[in-house]
């Protein structure tokens, strides 16, 4: 990579931020398509965000910002307009500097997923998803799989009141999905992760084994161990793997044509 004066910036900001792997793949993804831009790792603390927003307005070779935690919601508050998803999730983790310096908010985290298993060959329409997690990447996922289609989401979590919100808000959202918190169902078209259990190698399933059949695809959001024990045991039961990586890819990919960053 070779900085220059005409060189874009891709700003990426969260408290703290030296653990993030996204600055590496995202730059080795410019590097690969020869576009001229950079991202940055950027440490902001939660009392100091409003003032910076100002900065991204008038940083003229800024073309967006990426969010991480502990920022995402805050920040919807801070752009001057939102996608419809990131509306619905409530966050926005990749934020498009238009020309004039006004801010759109994107949010990727589900269409991530989404894409990345239409990319793998997978149907979405009408399928039957076990969606494990409560928190704002399970949000996210839920609103993306609603939007593909898929005929029957059950959330499972183990604060019932979060999986029940979210399924309220997919079913208000997309009153054609069947959304519902999980019961004693086990056939399923898919099985995904959002919650950190696999991170750690004694962490428990975040899901029954039972769900994992012969057939089912198995997706896990967490992407460090590549391989979770989730996935492991997945394929041992003929399943099929679908790794956290895949998602980050197909993250960066849709991060690119939402920036606008093409090869010139």
């Amino acid at each position: 990579m070779k900085i220059n004066g005409a060189t874009r910036v891709y700003a990426h900001i969260g408290h703290p931020i030296g653990h993030v792997r996204a600055p590496t793949l995202f730059n080795q993804l410019l590097n690969e398509r020869d576009i001229d831009a950079v991202m940055i790792p950027v440490d902001v603390t939660p009392e100091s965000l409003p003032t910076i927003v100002p900065a991204f307005r008038a940083w003229r070779n800024l073309v967006g910002v990426g969010v991480t935690i502990p920022h995402k919601e805050t920040m919807t508050h801070l752009v001057d307009e939102l996608t419809p998803m990131a509306k619905l999730c409530g966050a926005t983790n990749v934020i498009r500097r238009n020309e004039d310096g006004s801010l759109l908010g994107g949010q990727v985290d589900g269409i991530g997923l989404a894409d990345s298993l239409v990319a793998a060959g997978h149907t979405l329409k009408d399928a039957r998803v076990l969606l494990s997690g409560g928190g704002g990447t399970a949000r996210a996922v839920a609103f993306a799989l609603a939007d593909r289609q898929v005929a029957r989401l059950e959330i499972a979590n183990r604060t019932r009141e979060k999986a029940s919100a979210i399924a309220a808000g997919v079913r208000a959202a997309y009153p054609e999905c069947d959304a519902v918190i999980h019961g004693a169902n086990r056939d399923f078209d898919i099985v995904v992760n959002t919650t950190s259990l696999g991170m750690g190698p004694n962490d428990p399933l975040p899901v029954d084994d039972e769900v994992l059949r012969p057939g089912t695809v198995v997706a896990d959001a967490v992407m460090a161990p590549p391989e979770t024990k989730l996935l492991r045991l997945a394929s041992e039961r003929g399943c099929i793997p679908h790794p956290g990586m895949l998602m980050l890819q197909a993250q960066l990919v849709w991060t690119l044509n939402f920036l606008g960053l093409v090869p010139k």
